[in-house]
């Protein structure tokens, strides 16, 4: 399998069952993240040259902030402040995915879209249906087990290394259901960008397979370009040596002997 063969997520349209969002909503998305900070500037330096310099620095500061937050929010997420207030998320129109961190070039360049969450499907939302995992059998499943140094880990951006010689369940305070058995890791997330349930690996001796567990905040893949989204519920295969960012966190799969 190549690289490319493995990052394929799904021969399904990213924005399939999507609605674009009005001229309204966007204005309004538009007036709460750029019009309101850029007001908010203009009065600092007006309040400044007024004779005020200490109480324009504190304006000037707080829209410069604001600005910077809303770029962050635009590329990781989609969802800014104006955003959300409308109910609406911008990605880019060719993959689904956020913008990334050249969200200010995506937008101006016209390669980003503003998406309808109240009338269409959330651009993040599975496009499919949710993979159902099969039933096994423990006994033949532990004898086909590769050996534990044979099995690729995950690396975690906290230093843990995780060893996927059994289904994992990674998350803020993750629990694995009956009818899909996984070992759990309490995953420490100070910024709560996690799920409780985030994510799900396995290893069947020959691949890995990742599974968004319809996560807040998703499972993205780095690739060349901006990092992919995973569909929620979708048990996608993944490369033997690729770096995950989930919520705020970020791991990396490691290929067995690395």
């Amino acid at each position: 399998m190549t690289t490319n063969e493995a990052l394929r997520l799904a021969d399904v349209d990213p924005l399939v069952f999507t609605e674009r969002a009005s001229a309204l909503k966007v204005v309004g998305a538009v007036a709460l993240d750029v019009v309101m900070p850029l007001a908010v500037l203009a009065a600092g330096v007006a309040i400044a040259v007024a004779g005020l310099p200490a109480v324009g620095a504190i304006l000037v500061v707080i829209a410069v902030v604001l600005l910077g937050v809303a770029t962050w929010q635009l590329g990781r997420t989609g969802r800014t402040l104006g955003a959300t207030t409308v109910d609406i998320r911008v990605v880019r129109r060719s993959t689904g995915a956020a913008a990334g961190s050249r969200a200010l070039l995506a937008l101006v360049s016209g390669a980003l879209g503003a998406y309808d969450l109240r009338r269409g499907r959330d651009p993040f939302a599975p496009a499919i249906a949710a993979f159902a995992f099969p039933a096994t059998n423990e006994g033949a499943a532990a004898s086909a087990r590769p050996r534990r140094g044979m099995v690729p880990t995950l690396s975690l951006d906290s230093g843990e290394r995780l060893s996927l010689d059994s289904a994992l369940v990674l998350g803020r305070d993750p629990v694995a259901p009956p009818d899909a058995p996984a070992q759990v890791y309490r995953w420490a997330d100070m910024s709560r960008t996690l799920s409780k349930s985030h994510v799900r690996f396995e290893w069947d001796g020959r691949q890995v397979w990742v599974t968004d567990l319809g996560s807040t905040n998703g499972t993205f893949v780095r690739g060349a370009g901006s990092p992919t989204p995973l569909l929620a519920h979708q048990r996608t295969p993944v490369p033997g040596s690729v770096t995950l960012e989930i919520g705020d966190r970020v791991l990396t799969i490691r290929e067995a002997g690395h």
